[in-house]
């Protein structure tokens, strides 16, 4: 029993480090084209001038 056990443990270890993708491109990623870093989420980043951690902080409250 104690042996059944610990094949069912290995089993579902494996499977989990399979889709985890610790073996390989994970399932739910293949045939997909990976986007470049500088592709994501470009909208987000906001450039402007640098400030004194103070001054931010006075300004914040």
């Amino acid at each position: 029993m104690r042996v059944l056990f610990f094949l069912v443990l290995l089993a579902n270890v494996a499977v989990l480090a399979y889709g985890q993708g610790f073996m390989g491109t994970p399932p739910s990623e293949q045939g997909r084209t990976p986007r470049q870093l500088s592709e994501r989420n470009q909208h987000i980043v906001e450039l402007g001038q640098a400030r004194l951690v103070d001054t931010v902080r006075q300004a914040g409250g």
